[in-house]
């Protein structure tokens, strides 16, 4: 009996042995693969071909939010994930450094988006809609779902102990140096190996509202106050497209250029940032959307008000370098301008121009048109 029980324990032993492969006990106390995340800047990803100064990314593991860092590695960094179905989007800097948009469901994946916050501005107020405030400069990347199963923490676990232990005992100087960097070198190449590299494409998520305007009189004109209605308030950030909540959006800052100086027609420029149209939206008459133009004269007390309506004469053409589109709306034109305000002229002289201080508009700010 006692020599059967010996015969099935060297058995069961030498089954052991052959069913086994001898790793080292340390790859017991991590299961995790390094993964590299490679953001691929390119030129027309951001205004001036600037990168941003940090990222901030976001990690979601068998369908939950697994973690997420903010770093200044923008080109590339590094992260230990464990075995699971990985899904990653990365937006440039961090939430908290965008004072203009306010950020919501960061940690489920398919509800991340970007709100844009309403505009402080006391003559805002008084609008039909809510009023936002312009976006700023925001790039956003989705990286490919990707895999790490256990299979791959394990060799990546063995062969990364091994070369840690080599380099330790080439640092004691306990074997030769010869040897050691041969082998290191092969330990080197496997670490390398079964390293994940998961490739990000950042975007600017913004684009831009480019408005024209000609005009008659044009050097009566002081400063211009706009707003459009049925503009995108949010972003989906792993969707790549605007949300359904519409805003107005405002536009002071205006320049004014001279086209026919005998005639006094010109036109006014004003250029926005924003999101866009909503729902992913391209310009089409069926929308109802307008825009409300309040131009104050240089006799300082004159307001001339115009309402366009915008629908499909909205065009998206290329962007300029860095955003994402470039909507462009023009109304008019030199032969036949859309608007022709009221002659004044400045109180106290004959002259018209842009050199007089105008008081508090409508207890608002009030922005000169440059020449």
């Amino acid at each position: 009996m006692k020599r059967r029980n010996a015969l099935i324990l060297g058995l069961l032993l030498l089954l052991s042995a052959v069913g086994c492969q001898r790793r080292p006990l340390e790859i017991v106390y991590r299961s995790t693969v390094r993964v590299i995340v490679k953001c691929l800047w390119q030129v027309e990803a951001y205004p001036e071909g600037e990168k941003p100064s940090g990222v901030t990314m976001y990690f979601f593991r068998d369908g939950e939010f697994y973690n997420s860092f903010t770093t200044a590695n923008v080109d590339s960094c590094e992260v230990q994930l464990e075995k699971g179905h990985y899904k990653m989007y990365m937006i440039s800097q961090s939430p908290e450094e965008y004072w203009k948009m306010e950020f919501e469901n960061m940690t489920s994946y398919n509800s991340a988006s970007t709100t844009l916050r309403e505009s402080t501005a006391p003559w805002a107020r008084g609008l039909s809609e809510p009023a936002v405030e312009n976006p700023e400069v925001m790039c956003a990347g989705v990286a490919e779902e990707f895999d790490i199963t256990a299979s791959m923490t394990e060799e990546y676990q063995y062969y990364y102990t091994q070369l840690q232990n080599i380099r330790a005992a080439k640092a004691a100087k306990t074997a030769s140096t010869k040897a050691n960097i041969s082998e290191e070198t092969y330990y080197q190449e496997r670490v390398e190996y079964y390293t994940i590299r998961i490739p990000v494409y950042p975007k600017n998520i913004v684009s831009q509202l480019w408005v024209t305007i000609y005009s008659g009189n044009a050097d009566v004109l002081k400063s211009v106050r706009a707003s459009t209605s049925g503009m995108a308030r949010t972003w989906e950030l792993t969707q790549a497209t605007t949300g359904n909540d519409e805003a107005i959006q405002i536009i002071n800052q205006w320049t004014l250029t001279m086209d026919d100086e005998p005639n006094r027609v010109g036109h006014i420029d004003g250029i926005i940032t924003t999101f866009g149209l909503p729902n992913g939206e391209v310009p089409t008459a069926l929308r109802d959307s307008t825009l409300n133009v309040s131009a104050l004269l240089v006799d300082n007390s004159t307001v001339a008000d115009y309402t366009f309506d915008v629908g499909d004469k909205i065009k998206v053409l290329e962007p300029n370098q860095g955003y994402r589109n470039l909507y462009r709306l023009i109304f008019g034109s030199v032969e036949e301008p859309a608007i022709i305000p009221p002659d004044v002229v400045p109180p106290g002289t004959e002259s018209s121009g842009m050199e007089a201080t105008v008081s508090d508009w409508e207890d608002g700010e009030t922005i000169e048109i440059p020449m």
